[in-house]
Formats: structure tokens, sequence, C-alpha cells
């Protein structure tokens, strides 16, 4: 990061310090009403920030649960969907709200990502916020088109291994999970296919069922109309264990190549400084309700899955992807935004 953004961000901490320094002075009444405050949380309307547009997996995840916080909390939780900038616009209206509890945000995989390819952001959705609830873990499937002579893993492999470099993975935009899950399985089968980055995930598919490209790496939700309609045919999942979506489909490993998995995750962030007991009462509520046979059924429809854990759990997680998404993007000389 570079001085101007470090003094930025640490402009923004002082300013938020020091309120919050006022706010605890010694005054016995209102020391009293900040502990109601929290005890009676919430006691006005909760707004979850995306980073994303409607309809996509993170959308659909909080657009789910919402209604259920709603009817166990009292109050109503808007869900609010700001895209652009890379993250950047939801990050910075999640981080201007309050750390009450009454500002959400949604983070997860892609923000362990942004940590390498955009270190001078002047906000990070890991170091600027706490963790409150791992919410939904979900791997990726990969695809061919049907009636392909790739029909597994071992035959994408084999075939790629007798044909350097004739063999195109579909995925969607450079630095993004797809992307980077395709990279690191060149790397670890140790094959040269070419990545090809589509603009979306519809035109991957359509890249697939139209033998333009020979597979592609997609999370569920964006293959699962292509595979519904019969035009591509799922042949292993990326992640370490088998799927609920997919529980008859081969995971990578279980295919032959190994070490290798890749999930997407979605977790919930608040500004720095949400009291404890807020994120404890959060965290239980959202863990109860992503258990619920409903949500759990709706959110398969998609290929997500329960994540189960607390706060630890994602502070735990978003530090270990850093670590290894920085290496596939350092080993593949993805552009680094300065």
């Amino acid at each position: 990061m570079d001085f101007s953004a470090r003094m930025a961000r640490i402009g923004r901490q002082i300013v938020r310090r020091s309120a919050m320094a006022v706010l605890a002075l010694p005054l016995v009444l209102g020391a009293a009403n900040s502990v109601h405050a929290q005890d009676d949380y919430p006691n006005r309307p909760v707004t979850i920030i995306l980073p994303f547009g409607t309809g996509g997996v993170s959308d659909i995840i909080a657009r789910t649960l919402a209604p259920h916080l709603e009817e166990s909390l009292g109050q109503r939780f808007v869900v609010e969907n700001m895209p652009g900038a890379g993250g950047m616009v939801a990050t910075q209206a999640a981080y201007d709200g309050d750390n009450e509890g009454y500002t959400l945000m949604n983070a997860g995989h892609s923000a362990t990502i942004r940590a390498t390819l955009m270190p001078n952001a002047p906000l990070s959705q890991i170091d600027d916020f706490d963790p409150v609830a791992p919410v939904g873990e979900f791997g990726l499937v990969i695809v061919a088109k049907a009636g392909s002579d790739i029909a597994s893993v071992q035959d994408l492999v084999a075939m790629a291994k007798a044909n350097p470099d004739r063999i195109t993975v579909a995925t969607v935009a450079v630095g993004s999970t797809q992307h980077l899950a395709a990279l690191l399985f060149n790397a670890v089968a140790g094959i040269d296919a070419t990545v090809v980055p589509y603009k979306s995930s519809p035109e991957a598919m359509a890249a697939v069922a139209r033998g333009e490209a020979d597979v592609a790496f997609e999370i569920t939700a964006g293959a699962k109309n292509a595979i519904d309609a019969g035009q591509v045919v799922p042949i292993a999942t990326t992640l370490n264990r088998r799927s609920v979506a997919f529980p008859d489909l081969p995971s990578v490993e279980e295919s032959g190549v190994k070490p290798y998995y890749v999930s997407s995750w979605n977790a919930y962030m608040a500004p720095k400084g949400i009291p404890k007991n807020v994120v404890n009462k959060l965290n239980t509520e959202i863990q109860r309700i992503i258990q619920l046979p409903d949500v759990k059924a709706k959110l398969l429809e998609f290929g997500v899955e329960p994540y189960v854990g607390d706060a630890r759990t994602v502070s735990d997680r978003a530090a270990s992807d850093v670590e290894r998404w920085r290496k596939v993007i350092t080993d593949a000389g993805l552009p680094i935004q300065q």
C-alpha cells in the first residue's frame, strides 16, 4: 500500500476511534444506555451490504436468510446491492456505516484474492472489518460438452498431456475464483491447458457447449442452467469432499489430481469495533438459520452448503486463503494493481 493510501486509512481509523473515545466517557447514564442498546440488539433495521449485483450466489444467500433473521430478531434486515470498483463501492459504504451491528457486509473468498491483486486498495474487507459469522461454502464444478471424449478428470489430463497446448479451459474474469482454480489445476496436474477468461458464466458455458472450449471451471450456480439444459455435463467437483449438490460426482482429488481443492465462501463482516455480544448473537442466529431444512434446500439448489463455525472460523480461513492464492497469482504472473 502506498504512503498516501496508508495515511488515508489511518486517518479514518483515528476519526472512528476518537468518536468511540468520546462515547466511552465515564458518564454513568451514557454507559448504562450503551449497555442497554447492546442488550436489546437489534432495536432498529439492519443493513446487509453486498459488493455484487442481484441474482448471484451472495444475493441469493442474503435474501434467503434475511426473512428468517427478521422473524427471529424482530427487526428488518435490508439487503443492499452495491457492485462496482472491484468491491470497493460496497466496502467503503460498509466502512462508513456504524460498528454496532446495524451495518453488515458480505465478504468472502474474493476478498482473499483481492488482497494480492489490489494491495494498495484504500480499504481491506479483511483488515478493516471484524468477522461476524460464516454463512455458506460452495465448490466449483468442472463441465465438458455433452457427448465429448472428456468424461472424467482422467480423460482431461490424459488428453492434455498427449496434446500439449490443445486443450482449452473456459473460466470467467482474470483473477476470479474460477480462473485461479483452472490455473491451479494446470499446476497440480502438470499440464499446460490454455485458460481463456470469458466475460460471464453464460458465455463460458456457451463456449463449452459449442466446442470452442473443452471444459470450464464454474461455480454450481453459474453452470446450473447449462447443466439442466443438457448443454454441458459435470465431470468433477473441486471441494475436498463429495459435493452435496453432486453426490455422485468424484472430486478432483478422488480423480487422482492432488493435492487440489477449491471452494468459495461467504461470511458477514462488520466495521471494526462491533461489540462481542452482538457478534455472538448474530452468529448464533445465522448458524441456526442456515441449518433449517427449507433454507438448506433453497441454498443447495445453487450448490451452497452451510458453512458451520464462528467469527474465528472466518478470520482463520481468510488468513490461510490469502497465502494460498498469493502463490497461485504470483506463479502465474497475473497483473498486480499498483
